[in-house]
């Protein structure tokens, strides 16, 4: 059974606005429906997702005092919210300056107040603080690779992708050593660029062998479509410098484009394993039309942007194909996509503006910020005649505004901890799509796609990890939850601010039902360095996967 729950808050202050109370609404909201008692010395921020998790704040350390002079004993916060930083001002001589300064705030409120600071994951582990229950869970210890649900699919087709991008590769170099493509100079070297590109192609091409070979399908798919791409670009830029003008080659890359774009836009999922494949498609083939129509500097640029959009536009087909391999266990419309592309829009919408906030008050996470926003700019546009792919982009906006938040002045020691539990978050959730009989292909292969990425580059490792948890999750919610079992845990009241465990075998995170719903009514900082990790960060290249 679902509701709708309308808060009314009163307080002093004239101005009462953000997600900071969400988690706490949702506590209250469990609690009522379960007819649990919560007691009066937890207090809470933190602001609440649709899947239960809840999401980084601002203002701990400001919250955190309040709560002492309220004299409460505990005081929860979102994971890695454990330190702030705060500005001081300091005077050398004449001169007047700010810095800023880590604040340790577990540390910093109970040498002040005895208040004892939790970090805590979602909501089912704060429930356990304030009324000693939580839902059973089930945990996942299953690896997730698409070898292991879909060799007979993804395999035979990463066989054929690489024996095309091997051919492709071969005509490249044939094409290029016959060429006669200029050297030119230093700074603008043509035949440099193309014959980079052709390593790049040969390199990609070795990527997606090992890749097979170790059963990472989806990753082997990715990397030989990089490797076309790039023997694409080579044989575009020989056949230009042979005498083959732009206009040519831009009209065929165009017709193939507003072919893919038309079965894209045409197919209909029927269910939400179809509904997955679908929304792939769709979103390839609008990326294909995007670098088709993108402006460059130079005929080589416009070359590469089309070689892309031809490449891109192929794979529309391989994910129509997929969604034919599985049979629907749960059957959806397309007025319903519709709908619920537009709850996740508006969604997402909320968490970028308050992710915006916190980036342009601390200056950090611009990177994932300008990311949800392109993204969302997308999703707007098409909500009404490619509402799949509007779903997704708003789904991988939400992951970029969450990490945006999560990763302002996270801290380099950190980022293994994060990694880890991003990856464990969304291998829980695909396996529980799984279990409500709903195959999570699209998460599958974004979290194959994440593990390939985990040696080179972890920011984009734990941003798929994200991103396959929001897909597997918005699928198990499409069908509805119902809450779990309810069971008694014990916390350690003896203990102290140096202690941040549970006495409790809860390791991965709530999922439950009611936080659900209530998470999708109610959900809709930190002030702490920059890691080395994340200031390397680069966003994602389109042509990373396929």
């Amino acid at each position: 059974c679902k509701y709708d729950f309308l808060f009314q808050v009163k307080a002093d202050s004239p101005i009462v606005g953000g997600p900071s109370a969400g988690a706490t609404m949702a506590i209250a909201v469990i609690c009522l429906l379960e007819k649990l008692n919560a007691r009066d010395d937890v207090i809470m921020t933190g602001m609440i997702n649709p899947d239960g998790s809840i999401g980084p704040v601002g203002g701990i350390l400001e919250k955190g005092e309040a709560a002492g002079e309220a004299g409460m004993k505990y005081f929860l916060i979102p994971r890695g919210q454990s330190i702030e930083y705060k500005t001081i001002k300091e005077k050398i001589g004449w001169i007047t300056y700010y810095r800023k300064v880590p604040v340790n705030v577990t540390k910093e409120l109970y040498d002040k107040y005895g208040l004892i600071v939790k970090e805590v994951d979602d909501i089912n582990e704060a429930l356990i603080y304030f009324t000693n229950y939580s839902f059973k869970e089930e945990i996942s210890t299953k690896p997730i690779l698409t070898a292991d649900y879909y060799k007979d699919i993804i395999k035979p087709m990463a066989e054929y992708a690489m024996e095309k991008a091997n051919e492709s590769y071969n005509l490249a170099q044939s094409l290029f050593e016959k060429s006669n493509i200029p050297v030119g100079f230093p700074w603008n070297n043509p035949r440099g660029m193309v014959a980079n590109s052709l390593d790049d192609a040969k390199d990609a091409l070795e990527d997606a062998e090992i890749a097979y070979e170790n059963a990472f399908y989806y990753y082997s798919l990715s990397k030989a479509f990089q490797s076309m791409i790039n023997s694409r670009f080579v044989i575009y830029a020989c056949n230009y410098y042979n005498g083959t003008s732009l206009n040519e080659i831009y009209n065929e890359t165009k017709d193939a484009v507003t072919k893919a774009l038309n079965t894209a836009k045409n197919s209909r999922a029927r269910g939400l394993i179809s509904l997955q494949c679908v929304g792939g498609a769709q979103q390839r083939a609008l990326d294909a039309e995007k670098y088709l129509n993108m402006s460059a500097e130079s005929q080589l640029n416009h070359l590469y942007n089309w070689a892309y959009a031809m490449e891109r536009s192929k794979t529309v087909y391989w994910w129509i194909n997929i969604s034919n391999e599985f049979n629907e266990s749960y059957k959806v419309n397309e007025s319903w996509i519709k709908s619920i592309a537009e709850k996740y829009y508006d969604y997402a919408q909320s968490i970028f503006s308050y992710a915006n906030i916190l980036s342009e008050e601390t200056g950090y996470s611009r990177q994932f910020v300008k990311k949800a926003e392109d993204l969302l700019e997308e999703a707007d546009k098409q909500k009404e005649d490619y509402p799949a792919s509007s779903l997704f982009n708003s789904l991988e906006a939400i992951a970029n505004a969450n990490l945006a938040i999560e990763f302002i002045g996270f801290e380099n020691g950190d980022i293994y901890y994060k990694l880890n539990r991003t990856r464990e978050m969304a291998s829980y959730a695909i396996q529980k799509a799984r279990n409500e009989s709903i195959e999570p292909i699209l998460a599958v292969s974004y979290f194959e796609f994440g593990r390939s990425l985990e040696k080179n580059d972890v920011i984009k490792a734990i941003t798929y990890y994200k991103y396959a948890y929001m897909i597997a999750n918005m699928l198990c919610l499409a069908k509805g939850y119902k809450a779990k079992e309810l069971v008694k845990k014990e916390i350690n009241e003896n203990e102290n601010s140096n202690s941040n465990e549970i006495l409790i075998d809860l390791k991965t995170a709530g999922m439950i039902g009611i936080s659900f719903v209530i998470g999708l009514a109610i959900g809709w900082g930190m002030k702490r360095n920059k890691s080395k990790e994340i200031e390397e960060f680069q966003e994602n290249e389109e042509s990373e996967e396929s």
